[in-house]
């Protein structure tokens, strides 16, 4: 009996032995499955819950006027997301966040927002943008919500760059704007994007239990962007667009652009353009204000290209100063159109047609100077190309080439239409004269942080004595003729106006003008050029009456900021 029970007690140990090996074994082959043959499938598993990735911008290289003001300036902010495993939980969290940023029916863009976050959430989707580059005063009130440490639906928050522009509107339409992912949208921004944008980096955020962040680590490290210093002078900007806006609001116009060059090597000291734009909010902006009226503006220019004009004759010798023309009493039938003056004269000297504005002296000078020699000279002060002065949108113009003109062609190519400008194309035009017969090129990006020198094309196309006759008669149309508005006492101006008469659709009553003066001063040593342009201005139009006066006060202004010193008449000199 003894030996039976021994035995039974022998094969229960030796089954629940076997059994134990077996456990064992499958929790061996279990372990070894876990820890070696699916090791890489769940670490991959254990990362995706702890950790999330993002690609980060980077720092945007700062953008600089010529005295080193900041124009544009990247500066860190914070980001909200939601992380998203628990549909119902997120909606509830949602709608206090919107509670707190105030997301509400009453902005298109807000509640267009919550829409699709709310889709997101709704689609499951695991990691949502709540809102990029909030406000400090906006990331106050967000950390302020009280979330559960057990919710399945977190808010949390990672760091990036955000433009700002402390000068405001100021330059806008030089400077453009940016994106919300820091992408380069208009202006400098966009022509300079691959210098300014720099490389962005790579990070992965570890998230504990909670699903809260605790720690972040770059896979890849940021490169920052290059700073960039420009030509422009935030003190001559501001005063520009402040005149500007004044004459723009008072004759009730529909835009205007202002350029202030420095005469000597073509250095863009003030570029306006009204209306205008915040560029920190671009994205919210209409391509309508954000257009860069000095580079894009297309219109006739009207009698200021006489400068051309005359520029050309004299300088293929065709004409001179004191030569005679028929102006025939206003009135003169060139083909089968007629051209008219506004103020009547039976003959005219070369200098009084300029200096008086007359559209049929003009012509007759142009018929003079022929086709050809007329094309080559309009081709040699840069029209029907791009200035190159880069920046986006420029406008190249439209002058056609010599074999497509008509019999009337070179008649009204000589006063400024058959062809379109830009104020751009415009200002070098007049900078011609005042740097002493060169075509030079403008500019407004002044150097590249940690690059050498930009380089700066220039082109003689005027001998000096042609400059000098042409600067003589430009003086004389602001003290004798049109241009006297633009007169400031003991400061030698030669400058030229231009009224251009818009082409509207057929049957329209009202008359459409353009209004422009160009010019530089002093006269006899010129250290600005400036352009002046007012789209159809109303109650008065005339060049001399709407842009010349404009050119005045910006002058005046611009005397007292570069110390350009009246000149003094020999009777009044003080002699010791």
């Amino acid at each position: 009996m003894t030996m039976k029970t021994n035995k039974d007690e022998r094969n229960r140990v030796f089954f629940l032995f076997i059994v134990i090996v077996i456990w064992a074994l499958l929790i061996g082959s279990a372990l070894v499955k876990v820890q070696v043959v699916d090791y890489n499938k769940n670490m991959a598993h254990v990362r995706k819950q702890r950790t999330r990735t993002f690609s980060l911008h980077p720092k945007r290289g700062a953008i600089y006027d010529s005295k080193g003001e900041v124009l544009a300036i990247s500066v860190k902010a914070k980001s909200a997301f939601l992380s998203n495993k628990n549909k119902q939980e997120s909606l509830q969290l949602f709608k206090r966040i919107r509670r707190k940023l105030r997301f509400h029916r009453d902005s298109n863009k807000n509640w267009s927002a919550v829409k699709d976050i709310t889709r997101r959430i709704n689609a499951g989707k695991s990691f949502i943008w709540i809102k990029r580059k909030l406000s400090d005063d906006e990331y106050e009130k967000l950390s302020k919500i009280e979330i559960a440490p057990e919710s399945k639906s977190q808010l949390n928050f990672l760091e990036e760059y955000k433009r700002i522009y402390p000068q405001g509107a100021m330059a806008a339409h030089v400077l453009g704007g940016v994106g919300i992912d820091e992408q380069g949208l208009a202006g400098i921004e966009f022509e300079l994007d691959s210098l300014i944008k720099g490389k962005g980096s790579t990070v992965e955020v570890l998230l504990d239990a909670r699903k809260k962040r605790f720690s972040q680590e770059f896979l890849t490290r940021p490169v920052p962007g290059k700073d960039i210093y420009l030509t422009i002078d935030s003190a001559v900007q501001f005063f520009v667009e402040r005149e500007l806006k004044k004459t723009v609001l008072k004759y009730k116009a529909k835009s205007g652009a202002v350029i202030v060059m420095r005469s000597a090597d073509g250095a863009i000291l003030a570029m306006a353009g009204y209306p205008v734009y915040k560029p920190g909010a671009i994205c919210d902006t209409s391509s309508w204000k954000q257009k860069n009226r000095p580079v894009s503006f297309l219109y006739h220019p009207g009698s200021t290209f006489k400068i051309v004009l005359a520029a050309t004759a004299l300088e293929k010798n065709v004409c001179y100063p004191q030569q005679v023309f028929n102006c025939y009493n206003g009135v003169f039938p060139v083909k089968n159109q007629t051209i008219y003056d506004d103020h009547p004269a039976q003959k005219l000297t070369f200098e009084e047609i300029i200096i008086h504005s007359s559209n049929i002296g003009a012509a007759n000078i142009g018929l003079k100077l022929g086709k050809k020699r007329y094309y080559e000279g309009i081709k040699g002060f840069g029209f029907g190309a791009e200035t190159g002065i880069r920046l986006p949108g420029e406008e190249s113009g439209i002058l056609r080439h010599v074999k497509n003109w008509s019999g009337v062609s070179v008649a009204f190519l000589a006063y400024g239409y058959e062809l379109l400008v830009t104020p751009m194309q415009m200002v070098c035009a007049f900078n011609v004269p005042a740097s002493g017969g060169y075509l030079v090129q403008p500019y407004v990006l002044a150097r590249i942080a940690g690059e050498g020198p930009i380089k700066r094309k220039s082109a003689r196309i005027l001998s000096p004595s042609t400059s000098s006759r042409l600067t003589s008669i430009m003086s004389r149309v602001v003290k004798l003729g049109t241009g006297k508005k633009a007169q400031i006492e003991g400061i030698e101006i030669a400058g030229k106006t231009g009224t251009t008469k818009k082409m509207k659709g057929k049957g329209t009553q009202r008359k459409y003008y353009v209004s422009s003066f160009g010019g530089f001063f002093p006269a006899r040593n010129p250290r600005v050029t400036i352009f002046v342009v007012i789209d159809e201005p109303s109650s008065a139009y005339y060049g001399g009456e709407v842009a010349a006066p404009l050119f005045r006060v910006i002058a005046q202004k611009l005397m007292v900021y570069l110390n350009i010193f009246p000149e003094l008449y020999r009777e009044n000199e003080v002699r010791i």
